[in-house]
């Protein structure tokens, strides 16, 4: 039964992805409404269990080598200075923002300060995607939003493990640190010939069956019903989740002296937290940092950012 369940989940969450797709939404984001579709918050018919849990598992693995394997070191050192400045800033004030906002919102010190890792996390999948529908993919501009996304991936996946190891109690365990180890392995591997071929076979197992198991399974633990009397902290998270990132970025981007137009674009194309911030949360969860009700919030916040970020994106993009 559970076989049957596990895939359920993903022919259900590839076709929600696509359906996202066509309505100009990310496929990550038609992933997680398909969870939340099949769990308890409507038709519930799938829970999560052990296969949906490993097959998840390797879900995060092989999203974290393949992003070690696209992250160019060469190309992100023609870029150092922007990207660095960008990086940091773009991390500085979601670390900054979220941990406050959350404590005067009366959560405990350690989901506040996890709030702000949570956040500081960039997802590159959706800018690129918008960059290349503007064929700026090659530009300058792309470099250093990649260059600088994965500068901001490295400093949470970082962050978020020595977190969970010196203040979340002590519950990080293997499966916890796998995705930093996966990302390391990944730009290791880029130096081998056959580095391609893994990303390509890699690409294709995580596309068709282990990226719509994990990004379905974080929809399961989204309980809609238990919102209601939290849709104004959801929207308050939202709002900053924007703002934050936008304006650390474009900080950044102006104090490594780009121009207005470019730090605008820069900014907007930092936004989409997604399936970065989605594997931290599912860190947190894991080594009990939080529980699966605050998860929700945290999942639903990222929801919308990933949902706005485009539409922000693709005006200030054409006017680079």
């Amino acid at each position: 039964m559970e076989y049957l369940l596990l895939l359920l989940l993903v022919i259900m969450t590839i076709i929600f992805g696509k359906i996202g797709t066509r309505f100009g939404l990310s496929e990550v984001v038609g992933q997680l409404l398909s969870g939340i579709f099949l769990g308890t918050s409507f038709l519930n018919v799938v829970h999560p269990n052990d296969l949906i849990h490993l097959v998840s598992e390797i879900g995060i693995f092989l999203l974290m080598l393949n992003s070690g394997l696209e992250s160019d070191l060469k190309e992100m050192k023609k870029y150092i200075k922007a990207s660095s400045f960008i990086a940091c800033m773009g991390v500085l004030l979601p670390i900054i923002v979220f941990p406050i906002t959350f404590l005067l919102l009366r959560y405990s010190i350690q989901v506040s300060m996890f709030s702000g890792i949570v956040f500081s996390a960039t997802s590159i999948s959706i800018t690129l995607a918008v960059l290349a529908e503007q064929k700026k993919l090659a530009t300058s501009i792309g470099s250093i939003i990649l260059s600088a996304a994965v500068l901001d991936d490295i400093i949470a996946l970082v962050a978020v493990t020595l977190f969970s190891m010196f203040i979340g109690g002590g519950n990080l365990g293997f499966s916890d640190l796998l995705p930093l180890l996966a990302f390391a392995l990944g730009i290791l591997l880029r130096k081998v010939d056959f580095s391609e071929k893994i990303g390509y076979i890699g690409t294709k197992f995580g596309n068709w069956f282990f990226y719509p198991a994990f990004f379905g399974s974080i929809g399961l633990e989204v309980a809609v019903q238990g919102l209601n009397n939290k849709l104004v902290a959801i929207l308050i998270f939202s709002i900053l989740a924007i703002i934050t990132k936008f304006y650390g970025s474009y900080i950044g981007a102006r104090v490594s002296g780009l121009s207005v137009n470019m730090s605008n674009a820069i900014g907007s194309g930092m936004i989409s937290r997604g399936e970065m911030a989605l594997v931290i949360i599912q860190i947190g969860i894991s080594s009990q940092i939080i529980n699966d009700d605050t998860s929700s919030e945290f999942i639903v916040a990222v929801i919308i950012s990933t949902i706005i970020a485009p539409i922000i994106m693709k005006p200030l993009f054409k006017k680079v």
